[in-house]
């Protein structure tokens, strides 16, 4: 296993001190745009599948097919020797769930292209992502059954603690109705998960925030947004 993600969405009502705490502003962020695709009763997310394209400002814009929960042993090696494939944990709650992903880079436009309809969502996935989604999915996808949802606009940022020894991301999610989705996480070796987790809910702590976080994950939330407005 690559890494173990500790995760925790922000509540609400404690978004702006975790922005404050936390030191960043608009200015300093990296920006994407980020789109999912599913049906619009999520199948697909309710299956454990997430199919998700992103726009990256400054860098190479790239699709990804993940799967969560996956046993971990009982992924072939093949797949482990890709270059583009993760096999990581996240740790959000009481929870950890193993998960895999495999990501391929998308040629500048292609993403938009199919945002406006003029393009198939098949043809953001390479074959190995098609393979991929055929060995690990226990039903077959038909891409045309699909929505486009989003896009989300993702601010992200890296902020330094000199007194927390573990990289922190921020991430602020902004749906069109204006609720915003603030999440903030690091990643540990697999070995030093329990610890860092330890660490990273005392530092919340320090900052005022609630290592609780949110009841519900802004992956969750972002999808069950656009899948009601593509249910309409």
């Amino acid at each position: 296993m690559n890494a173990v993600e500790i995760k925790v969405t922000i509540r609400p009502d404690q978004e702006l001190r975790a922005e404050r705490a936390m030191e960043v502003n608009e200015d300093t962020a990296d920006v994407r745009l980020v789109y999912f695709y599913d049906t619009s009763d999520l199948k697909l997310f309710k299956a454990g599948v997430v199919l998700r394209a992103r726009l990256v400002k400054g860098d190479a814009d790239d699709s990804t097919i993940k799967f969560r929960p996956v046993d971990a042993a009982s992924v072939p090696d093949d797949w482990k020797r890709l270059n583009d494939f993760k096999l990581e944990a996240d740790w959000v709650g009481d929870r950890v769930v193993c998960s895999a992903s495999l990501t391929a880079p998308q040629k500048r436009d292609e993403i938009d292209e199919v945002a406006k309809g003029k393009r198939p969502i098949g043809k953001l996935f390479s074959g190995d992502q098609e393979r991929f989604l055929s060995e690990f999915c226990k039903d077959s996808v038909k891409f045309t059954d699909l929505h486009v949802l989003g896009p989300i606009r993702v601010l992200r940022w890296k902020p330094k603690h000199e007194t927390f020894p573990y990289e922190l991301t921020l991430e602020e999610w902004r749906l069109p109705n204006g609720e915003d989705l603030v999440e903030v996480s690091i990643k540990a070796p697999p070995d030093r998960a329990d610890q860092a987790r330890k660490d990273f809910d005392a530092h919340l702590r320090e900052l005022g925030l609630d290592p609780e976080g949110a009841q519900q994950t802004k992956t969750r939330t972002a999808l069950e947004y656009f899948a009601a407005q593509a249910g309409v």
